[in-house]
């Protein structure tokens, strides 16, 4: 004969009320309620005696709402007992409803804690009521007895279902994420720069819209550039728009490029930037003769292979020989995009780097490249973020311009590069300045420093009014 089973689960709190309103407080809580329906009767929608579903949830509510009372008989009985025993099953007589002959429900109230014995703590904590409902909601362990043990001689722990661990979660219920880990030297570079501009960025003709990656958003894209674009210590690393030149002193410590060059037009920025440089091989020196407080070992040591300079990068015909062409392009021109592209399509730079996607990049300013991998980014000061985007070189058959259009060709050799590598004039004279000691160079880039603050101009005297009134 066919029977229908209906299993109805609640929770029960740890410990057994000693009053009735307690009792009745707890009933919602109820550890195990099991409701076994069998119908003496086929289940069969055409005959009159079979029970309907709408009979069976009726039955099951009745079940609870006696099991609720009959708890809080058990509480009352409890409020004379100075302490209540440590395990209770109470089982309820089978009742009828509707052709229902049978119905059993076991309360189960887990056993006390030997905890119960310890003297209370004055000073413990109340939980609070967002830290209850956690505890309410975590499962508990429940010996599952409806489901038969066939296996012989097992013991009843293999039928306990274990309580999970939580995981650990952060404001408005998002996961934790493991976090991004740097070299020694770039925190200790950022310290630096971030003590002498901040980290926020701006200070300059725009001010606060001038935004900064924050160092792990930096790190991500450094990380994504060595496993993708084999980004290492033999690599060469342009920022066009370089502000305050943090991506380029970041690069020339992880992975330690060959050759760091930032370019940024705005006069401002760059001082600013060449100020952040300054303070970075100061502590290079001092990291030199002993005096830092970084250990002078592996990822300790900070490279000084950078450069920044004050410029246009439309001066250049080519981004020969830079590896890595990197540029935070949030802020340009369409017309800069489409001179861009030209230069990056007669070079030979194999990678870019930027913040437009493939529609803009490709389809639009006509860049000879491809996706390669695609990583978001934020920002400091704000909840602004930007989707990063890495692209590698391909080769696109293009229209000839004309019967006298002529293709640029790059000069090789020069500036101590090897002979089979091109590079444009623009960047020869910083190529030379980053292959000097560090001791040469922070002496050029303290000099540079010192005369842009120096360069405003002087008061006027009173021969000079004169002069200039004659």
């Amino acid at each position: 004969m066919p029977t229908t089973r209906t299993r109805t689960s609640a929770r029960l709190s740890g410990e057994q009320p000693t009053t009735v309103e307690s009792g009745k407080r707890r009933a919602r809580q109820i550890a195990v309620i099991e409701i076994d329906d069998d119908f003496d009767t086929s289940v069969n929608p055409a005959s009159p005696d079979s029970p309907s579903k709408k009979q069976c949830t009726d039955a099951s509510a009745a079940r609870i709402r006696s099991a609720s009372a009959r708890f809080g008989d058990i509480a009352a009985e409890n409020s004379g007992r100075s302490r209540p025993p440590l395990a209770t099953i109470t089982s309820f007589p089978p009742m009828t409803n509707g052709g229902l002959s049978k119905h059993s429900a076991n309360i189960i109230t887990p056993p006390l804690e030997t905890q119960e014995s310890k003297e209370p703590n004055p000073n413990a904590r109340t939980p609070s009521k967002a830290r209850r409902s956690l505890m309410m909601s975590a499962p508990a362990v429940v010996s599952d007895s409806s489901s038969p043990n066939t296996s012989s001689g097992s013991s009843d722990e293999e039928n306990v279902t274990e309580k999970p661990i939580a995981k650990k979660r952060n404001a408005f219920g998002h996961t934790a994420v493991n976090a991004i880990t740097y070299p020694a030297n770039v925190k200790r570079v950022y310290q630096v720069v971030n003590r002498q501009t901040g980290s926020i960025g701006g200070n300059g003709h725009g001010g606060a819209i001038y935004g900064e990656l924050t160092v792990g958003s930096m790190q991500k894209m450094v990380n994504m550039m060595k496993v993708h674009t084999g980004l290492d210590e033999n690599s060469r690393f342009i920022d066009v728009g370089c502000g305050l030149g943090k991506p380029n002193m970041h690069v020339a410590q992880d992975p330690g490029v060959q050759f760091s060059y930032g370019i940024e037009m705005e006069h401002v920025r760059w001082l600013l930037g060449m100020s952040n440089l300054d303070q970075v091989l100061r502590e290079a020196q001092r990291q030199d003769r002993g005096g830092s407080v970084l250990d002078v070992s592996g990822n300790s040591i900070i490279g000084h292979r950078c450069t920044l300079a004050h410029g246009d990068i439309t001066e250049a015909q080519f981004f020969d020989p830079f590896t890595h062409v990197y540029m935070f392009d949030i802020g340009f021109p369409p017309r800069l995009f489409y001179q861009l592209a030209d230069m990056f399509n007669r070079s030979s730079s194999p990678y870019l780097i930027c913040y437009h996607g493939p529609k803009l990049m490709v389809e639009r300013y006509g860049f000879d490249i491809e996706l390669i991998i695609q990583l978001s980014t934020s920002m400091h000061g704000s909840s602004e973020g930007h989707m990063g985007y890495i692209y590698r070189r391909v080769q696109r058959r293009r229209r000839s311009t004309g019967k006298g259009s002529r293709k640029l060709i790059c000069p090789t050799g020069g500036a101590g590069l090897p002979s089979d590598v091109p590079c444009d004039p623009l960047f020869a004279e910083p190529w030379r300045e980053t292959r000097q000691s560090l001791d040469e160079h922070a002496e050029l880039v303290r000099e540079r420093v010192t005369s842009s603050f120096e360069s405003c101009r002087k008061n006027r005297t009173r021969s000079s009014r004169r002069a200039l009134n004659n």
